[in-house]
């Protein structure tokens, strides 16, 4: 779903159209599960001028905020900036307004002088399975680098341990206890929103830090099919990668039986995927 650290992260991002479309079709579920609100209360639409979209893909967060934002006018008067950074410029649009800018960054790397104290808003999304153990710190460090006083970062994260438990499926959970064990072997960060909170309420620089959960099953039955797709992928790729990697002798049959065996589970029963995702809010003092 992200991807700031490749070479550790569960998740792969291929360059290519159909990849640019499965990433928007993401975008709108994960929106709409949050009740489509693009920004959260108690952020101030006016004061949001300049606006960095961390991890920011196809960049299409940015043209939905910008939708929502460009008919409320700024308090100063001026027009806003949309900037999307990303460690790897391969999803970046072809095409886009003369006030977005598009630009490569790690959110895990020192923060570039022409980035401190700029901006607004930081919006990070779903860099779950990308971030070690400790780099969530790093990376809230650097999001608050580059918020000017009184701006905020918003990060919409998907809880990683929720669903582990809340999908009745017997392959569901077995591709969901090998995800865990192999990121657990890597170091890497298993509940995301809980290491975002810790760390904020530490920063010396933050304040006003809060957490809304929102659930999958209430965003309603018409999302179903599109939530369980989304969410499939996300753990049949995962398992994917995991088995190839491990060269164990039958691998790929062992894929193909979890993989398929998950789809039929939830067809057979009907399953709305349950799950949690968090949207993170911190304001720099």
């Amino acid at each position: 779903m992200a991807s700031e650290k490749p070479q550790e992260s569960v998740y792969y991002l291929k360059p290519g159209d159909e990849e640019r479309a499965r990433l928007n079709n993401q975008h709108r579920v994960l929106v709409h599960i949050i009740e489509n609100e693009l920004l959260h209360a108690p952020i101030d639409p006016s004061t949001i001028v300049k606006i960095a979209d961390v991890g920011t893909g196809t960049g299409i967060w940015l043209d939905a905020l910008a939708a929502h934002l460009d008919p409320i006018p700024t308090a100063i008067g001026q027009p806003r900036q949309y900037d999307g950074l990303d460690m790897s410029p391969a999803h970046f649009p072809a095409f886009h307004p003369e006030n977005f800018h598009y630009d490569v960054y790690n959110i895990l790397q020192p923060v570039p002088e022409g980035l401190k104290g700029k901006y607004d808003l930081v919006h990070v999304r779903l860099l779950v399975s990308a971030l070690s153990k400790g780099d969530v710190n790093t990376a809230v460090d650097n999001l608050a680098q580059l918020l000017r006083p009184g701006g905020w970062i918003q990060w919409d994260e998907l809880d990683g341990e929720s669903w582990a438990g809340r999908v009745p499926s017997a392959h569901v959970r077995e591709m969901n206890e090998l995800v865990r064990k192999h990121m657990e072997t890597k170091g890497m960060e298993l509940d995301v929103p809980a290491a975002f909170v810790k760390a904020a309420e530490a920063h010396p620089r933050l304040q006003n830090v809060s957490e809304r959960i929102f659930n999958t099953i209430k965003s309603g039955p018409e999302l179903k099919d599109d939530v369980n797709s989304v969410y499939l992928w996300s753990c049949t790729t995962s398992t994917k990668m995991i088995l190839q990697a491990s060269g164990t002798p039958g691998a790929e049959e062992e894929f193909k039986r979890l993989s398929e065996g998950a789809k039929a589970d939830i067809e057979r029963d009907g399953i709305f995927w349950d799950s949690d995702e968090h949207v993170l809010l911190a304001q720099k003092k």
